[in-house]
């Protein structure tokens, strides 16, 4: 009984009523009512019956008003399982300058981007790949504000209730500790998690999702993997 009243204010159900509110807009693009059509699961449903997208963007800088999205990658997790085999990678050319400082944090060069989609075209397969999944990056501030304002200036949207899981606000809860390194490399270390060359869209996708099933298993145990614990910490 408890449980079921403080239930009633848990944030993903606060999410949820955004996620209705959004539906009910008039004019909506079909596109937006089809990504948001299934009902986001109770907080007691078991995150292993549920699909993930683990997203990363290399960008020209973190002001999503100013810089601009290099490149895109996604990856599903299926029963809790990585599947690397159906991993998305996509550079962005959008007529962009690529700063000297940021070649030197990211590696991407102006050559490599010869040949990439469009933004338009990247951020719609992203969408595409999202429907009926949950997201999850580390540090998921920077994907959203870049979606954000790609739908706020193309589409005119100034909200997108979707459902993010963060694997840096996670260790955050499990620690309490505001000093302490959160970057993705060092976090993984704690785990004893495969050392990878980071700063690549496509292998901090896989580095965090690699890192959000030890996390699971850390915050879990032998107990049941309930969605509104792990969203509890994603949003704190």
């Amino acid at each position: 009984m408890i449980k079921s009243f403080f239930n009633q204010f848990h944030p993903l159900n606060k999410l949820e009523k955004q996620r209705q509110a959004f539906l009910c807009q008039d004019n909506l693009p079909e596109q937006w009512r089809s990504l948001f059509a299934t009902p986001y699961p109770k907080t007691s449903a078991d995150l292993t019956a549920l699909s993930y997208l683990v997203i990363d963007f290399e960008t020209t800088g973190l002001n999503s008003m100013m810089d601009n999205i290099l490149s895109v990658a996604a990856v599903p997790i299926d029963n809790l399982t990585l599947d690397i085999s159906k991993a998305w990678h996509q550079f962005v050319a959008e007529q962009q300058e690529i700063k000297e400082d940021t070649v030197v944090i990211n590696h991407i060069l102006p050559q490599m981007l010869n040949g990439a989609e469009t933004l338009d075209d990247t951020m719609n397969k992203l969408f595409e790949l999202m429907q009926g999944r949950i997201l999850i990056a580390h540090g998921s501030s920077i994907e959203k504000r870049f979606i954000l304002h790609y739908l706020n200036v193309r589409y005119n949207l100034s909200q997108f209730p979707l459902l993010w899981l963060d694997t840096l606000k996670i260790e955050r809860s499990l620690l309490q500790d505001s000093e302490h390194n959160y970057q993705l490399t060092h976090v993984r270390n704690k785990y004893n998690l495969p050392e990878y060359v980071g700063h690549n869209a496509l292998i901090d996708a896989i580095s965090a999702g690699e890192l959000f099933l030890a996390q699971l298993a850390k915050v879990f145990g032998k107990t049941p993997k309930e969605i509104g614990e792990i969203y509890r910490r994603s949003v704190s």
